[in-house]
């Protein structure tokens, strides 16, 4: 405000100038640099009162960013995972479909039942400009390139992953997920491997769709198409249509169910499971022993009971069991992870 009083004392002198100068060209000139002199007033005027209205809004911004990420913090997913959280971090929603332990993806029947804890560390988003930007650019660059072959050079580990999307869009017929708007931005650290984490609005039974990308060994950022897709072995209503007993892997949202038939009718022996495809409304339920380790694993990751069960994103292995009495009834032979993506173990 001091500018704003030199400003008015210029004025004031003026003013007063103006009568005590006879000559007339003398005070049109006097006259022009007061008017002048006014319009400085009122601009300096106007660019104070800007000037706080932008500091007090940014302090209220501030003070509602904190509040957001104080939310957030509490937002720590259940289950067996040990979260870190990073300061300026934000931490996955409950029930988040992609962040996960670890096991390889393949079947090994002498491999625990159950997944191990995994620790997983909440990167800070500061300073974090350049990773997003890259992250959206290789997503518009993967969704305009229309061909999945041409889409390959986007995919993280993509010479295992190409006969994955060969047998996806040529066997099984199936398409990529809709994404609606961005809603959330996040990046993770899980066993050394950095992930940045996009969520979109999606029609999803979740209402979201989880977008992980993950840095090369150069640096570069790819998709991670596993779990971008929900990709399975074999898709949902061929498992069901084969009565096979080997062991099939499966990528699905799982939720404690209370639906109990034919060889698992007995709700006191066995825990259900409903296991719903990504994008369809295909389902199947699968069953394991209450007081197995997999029954265990299962109620202490999703609930007590099927009316307190979250719905989780699940890689798991089922099996029909030998003689099946119903198509849609397996067993869980192992869980392989209690999200979607899975990071190699470090060596």
């Amino acid at each position: 405000m001091h500018g704003a009083r030199i400003a008015y004392s210029m004025t004031c002198h003026f003013f007063s100038s103006m009568y005590s100068v006879p000559s007339n060209s003398h005070r049109t000139f006097i006259a022009v640099s007061g008017m002048l002199a006014i319009v400085l007033l009122f601009g300096l005027v106007v660019g104070w009162r800007w000037h706080f209205h932008a500091l007090e809004s940014r302090r209220a911004l501030q003070e509602l960013s904190a509040k957001t990420e104080a939310r957030m913090q509490e937002r720590i997913p259940s289950g067996g995972d040990v979260f870190i959280s990073s300061p300026g971090a934000q931490m996955p929603e409950s029930g988040s479909l992609l962040v996960s332990d670890s096991r390889p993806l393949e079947y090994l029947p002498d491999a625990p039942l159950v997944p191990a804890r995994s620790v997983i560390e909440a990167l800070p988003m500061v300073n974090a400009a350049n990773t997003l930007v890259m992250a959206n650019r290789l997503m518009r660059a993967y969704n305009e390139t229309p061909d999945w072959r041409d889409r390959v050079k986007f995919v993280h580990d993509s010479t295992r992953v190409e006969k994955l999307m060969e047998d996806y869009y040529e066997n099984q017929h199936a398409v990529d997920p809709v994404a609606g708007a961005l809603i959330g931005q996040a990046r993770y650290r899980i066993d050394g491997a950095e992930i940045v984490l996009f969520t979109y609005r999606s029609a999803r039974p979740e209402g979201k769709l989880e977008v992980a990308m993950r840095k090369d060994a150069t640096g570069k950022l790819l998709l991670d198409w596993e779990s971008y897709v929900g990709y399975s072995e074999i898709a949902f209503p061929q498992i069901i249509a084969d009565t096979s007993t080997k062991p099939v892997m499966v990528r699905a949202l799982a939720k404690l169910d209370d639906y109990y038939n034919y060889e698992f009718s007995d709700r006191e022996r066995y825990v259900s499971l409903k296991l719903t495809a990504a994008d369809s409304d295909d389902s199947f339920h699968a069953y394991c022993e209450r007081e197995g380790p997999i029954g265990i694993w299962l109620r202490e990751d999703l609930g007590s009971s099927p009316q307190t069960s979250l719905t989780k994103g699940y890689t798991l292995w089922v099996a029909h069991p030998p003689a099946a009495q119903s198509p849609r009834a397996l067993k869980i032979v192992q869980i392989a992870a209690g999200r979607w993506i899975i990071v190699p173990p470090n060596k």
